[in-house]
């Protein structure tokens, strides 16, 4: 059962509690407040049962927390699956031009919640106070807005912009290719201080979560549609073993029937030493 099925009991703020478990919304059964732990575990296996490659995976996760968090629909692009392109890249971007503090990057069609670590990862590798980034090819381009939100516990200050690339000149960018001067996202990080919130628990939260809509969320829950919320917990599954002998062997070598029930012959007589003595008293 997932925790998600529990539900507030009379006078409950509808909020995740400290173990993680979410509680639905008493006043409005259409929505739930999910945790941040069952938003991670589920999005993850999603993830993976869509194709994205495994090392991929832990990045993407986080940024689909963040996103949803900061109130994106990046649960919604999970419901309508990765792209041909997402599969195939997981996250490669390539380096089409560049110039001392700025890049062109084509994002090989793939989404922007898929190429947004490799993005990140460009960013803060580039030296200088000022750094800016056209990204091109890139779909779903008003999720690169997760962006913007990363800067916070990294002591940056980044703006994410989808633009025309006729803006690309005054960004300071060097001229950019052809297939990549249709739309695109605009990024720019800035070396500066940002601004912090005066709440002394979720600047204690925020290196903890990594970004303040997710600190927020630590206390208050995600909240979003219960419906959608179930078809994906549903179709998470598909990242898990099929139940077989296999399967339900655990962590260990244990050997089990079609039932899971052990099969006493083929276990170490140690672990059964008290069971074998009653039954041999019995037969006596």
């Amino acid at each position: 059962m997932t925790s998600a099925t529990l539900t507030s009991a009379p006078g409950s703020d509808g909020t995740a509690d400290r173990l993680g478990r979410t509680w639905q919304n008493a006043s409005d059964a259409e929505t739930l407040r999910l945790s941040l732990r069952e938003l991670r575990l589920i999005s993850e296996r999603l993830l993976q049962a869509q194709g994205l490659a495994l090392g991929a995976v832990p990045a993407v996760r986080d940024l689909v927390l963040h996103a949803q968090a900061a109130g994106l629909p990046a649960l919604q692009f999970l419901s309508e699956g990765l792209s041909a392109a997402d599969r195939a890249e997981s996250g490669r971007v390539e380096i089409a031009a560049e110039a001392p503090g700025a890049l062109v990057v084509d994002c090989l069609g793939q989404s922007a919640l898929v190429v947004a670590p490799a993005l990140l990862d460009l960013l803060q590798a580039e030296p200088g106070g000022r750094v800016t980034l056209w990204a091109g090819r890139v779909e779903h381009i008003g999720l690169a807005a997760v962006l913007e939100h990363q800067g916070t516990d990294r002591g940056v200050v980044l703006t994410v912009a989808p633009a025309p690339s006729s803006a690309a000149p005054a960004a300071g960018l060097p001229s950019v290719p052809d297939g990549l001067a249709g739309d695109g996202v605009l990024l720019v990080m800035e070396r500066r201080a940002p601004e912090l919130p005066d709440d002394a628990e979720l600047l204690r939260l925020l290196p903890l979560v990594g970004s303040l809509p997710a600190a927020r969320a630590a206390r208050t829950g995600v909240e979003t549609s219960a419906a959608l919320w179930w078809s994906l917990f549903e179709d998470s599954a598909r990242a898990l073993s099929t139940e077989s002998v296999t399967s339900l062997k655990h962590a260990g070598a244990t050997a089990v029937d079609e039932n899971g029930v052990i099969e006493p012959d083929l276990t170490d007589d140690v672990d059964f030493a008290g069971g074998t003595a009653k039954k041999e008293q019995e037969q006596r």
